[in-house]
C-alpha cells in the first residue's frame, strides 16, 4: 500500500492511498480522527461500522467518513477489499461566494445529519469515480508543479459528484435500506444513548439475546477492539467533543461522558488523546484565537 504521507506540520493536511489493500489484522481498530475521509471500494468484500451502523462493502461502494466520526473496516479473508481512500482536512474545502446554492461541503453536511455513509455507485458510475481517482494518482506520482493543488482540486470534483449523486441516491436509500439488518447496530445505538450509564458486558449480551461468550466475540470482530477499550474510546470522544464546544469544568465533563471519576477521566482522555482534558481545551483555545487573527 503507497500513501502519500501527510505533513504533520501543516495547516491543510493531503493524503491519497491508491489500490491498497490490508489484511483483516492489519486494519486499524475503532478510530477517529480530525480530517474527512473518502473510501472507494475497487474489489473485495466486507463489513464497515460506522458511528454505530454496520455496513456491506462491495465493488462500487463509496464511503465518505467525516472528521471525528468514530469507524472500522472489517475486510473479509476470503475476499480482501481493494480500495482508494482520501483524506484531507476540512480547511481544504473551499467556500465560494457566489450567487449559487451549493458549497463543498454540502454532501459532508448531508451525511452527518441523516447518519448513512455509504453510496452504491453503478458500473458507469464506477468508470467515472475511478477516473477521477486515476487522475489523483497521476498527479502525485508525476509531480509536476502544483501536482498536489490539483489532486486537491480533484477532491473538490469528487465531492460535487458525490452531492448530485445524493440527490438522486441517498435520498432513495434512507427510505428503502434496511439499517437494522445487523443485531449489532441496534447495540451501538443503545450504547451511544447510555454512556452515562453503567454499561456492561452482561447487560447487552441480554439485550442482544446471545451469550457473553458470544457478544464479546463477534464485538470484537466488528470493532477490532474489547467492549471496555470501546466504550473508553467512545467515552473520551464524547468528552473531547465537549471540551472544544463547551466551558463546562472538567469534572462535569467526566460525569456527563460516562467516567466513574475524574482520575480515571484524566488517565483515558491522556492515553487516547495525547495530552490532558485541561491542556487540550487550552490549545484548541488558542488554535481558534490563532486563527480569528
Amino acid at each position: 500500500m503507497k500513501a502519500i504521507k501527510k505533513n504533520a506540520n501543516s495547516l491543510f493536511p493531503f493524503s491519497f492511498v491508491y489500490k491498497g489493500s490490508k489484511e483483516p489484522q492489519n486494519e486499524l481498530p475503532t478510530h477517529m480522527h480530525d480530517f474527512h475521509e473518502i473510501i472507494y471500494v475497487h474489489k473485495g468484500t466486507g463489513t464497515f461500522f460506522i458511528n454505530n451502523t454496520l455496513y456491506d462493502m462491495n465493488q462500487g461502494d463509496v464511503f465518505l467518513v467525516p472528521n471525528d466520526t468514530i469507524h472500522h473496516a472489517v475486510p473479509n479473508q476470503d475476499d480482501l477489499v481493494t480500495s482508494s481512500v482520501v483524506f484531507f482536512s476540512p480547511a481544504l474545502i473551499q467556500t465560494i461566494p457566489i450567487d449559487e446554492n451549493f458549497s463543498y461541503t454540502f454532501i459532508v453536511e448531508k451525511i452527518k445529519k441523516h447518519k448513512h455513509y455509504k453510496i452504491s455507485l453503478s458500473e458507469t458510475k464506477q468508470v467515472t469515480f475511478e477516473q477521477f481517482l486515476n487522475d489523483i494518482e497521476k498527479e502525485l506520482r508525476e509531480k509536476q508543479m502544483g501536482s498536489i493543488h490539483a489532486a486537491i482540486l480533484i477532491t473538490h470534483q469528487i465531492l460535487l459528484y458525490l452531492s448530485r449523486l445524493s440527490i438522486e441516491q441517498i435520498d432513495q436509500t434512507f427510505r428503502e435500506e434496511n439499517l437494522n439488518r445487523f443485531w449489532m447496530n441496534e447495540i451501538f445505538a443503545y450504547i451511544d444513548r447510555n454512556l452515562q450509564g453503567n454499561i456492561s458486558l452482561s447487560l447487552l449480551a441480554e439485550k442482544a439475546h446471545v451469550s457473553p461468550a458470544h457478544f464479546s466475540r463477534v464485538f470484537k470482530e466488528v470493532t477490532g477492539i474489547g467492549l471496555i477499550v470501546y466504550l473508553n474510546k467512545k467515552r473520551t470522544y464524547k468528552a473531547k467533543d465537549l471540551l472544544r464546544k463547551t466551558d463546562y469544568p472538567v469534572a462535569h465533563i467526566a460525569e456527563l461522558s460516562g467516567f466513574d471519576s475524574t482520575p480515571h477521566f484524566y488517565r483515558t482522555f491522556k492515553k487516547f488523546i495525547g495530552t490532558t482534558p485541561s491542556d487540550y481545551r487550552k490549545n484548541k483555545k488558542n488554535m481558534f484565537k490563532s486563527t480569528g487573527d
